[in-house]
């Protein structure tokens, strides 16, 4: 990761403390299958040869100012149940896997590990 892109990330979390700690869980469970490639924008998205996941918060509000952290996985097979959403086809061999991440013990959920590694290899596809 480069001093920009950890400014950027800095920057987008600013007064989410909670959020931040969600998203540093998830970070170190896509650092942990390898190098990515991290782009800070109205998400924060990570790629190798594709991009694999993406980092966002929805339902940021005045009573809600910390939103909700969710990450959407592209995997190349569908991998339904715990803790998934929603998964949508989005061509022949890519599935959309949308997982909401409300708590730090959510993040750290064995089965989202899984899904990260599956996601971490089909970008690297």
């Amino acid at each position: 990761m480069n001093d920009s892109a950890d400014a950027a990330i800095d920057a987008w979390f600013a007064g989410k403390p909670h959020s931040r700690e969600i998203f540093t869980v998830l970070r170190e469970l896509i650092d942990a299958c390898g190098p990515a490639r991290v782009t800070v924008a109205s998400q924060i998205s990570f790629g190798n040869a594709r991009k694999f996941a993406w980092v966002s918060l929805y339902n940021v509000t005045g009573r809600n100012p910390e939103g909700t952290v969710q990450i959407m996985l592209a995997i190349d097979e569908e991998m339904a149940g715990d803790p998934v959403y929603r998964v949508t086809q989005v061509g022949r061999s890519r599935w959309n896997h949308l997982v909401v991440v409300h708590s730090l013990a959510e993040a750290r959920a064995p089965e989202l590990a899984v899904l990260i590694a599956a996601a971490s290899r089909f970008g690297a596809k």
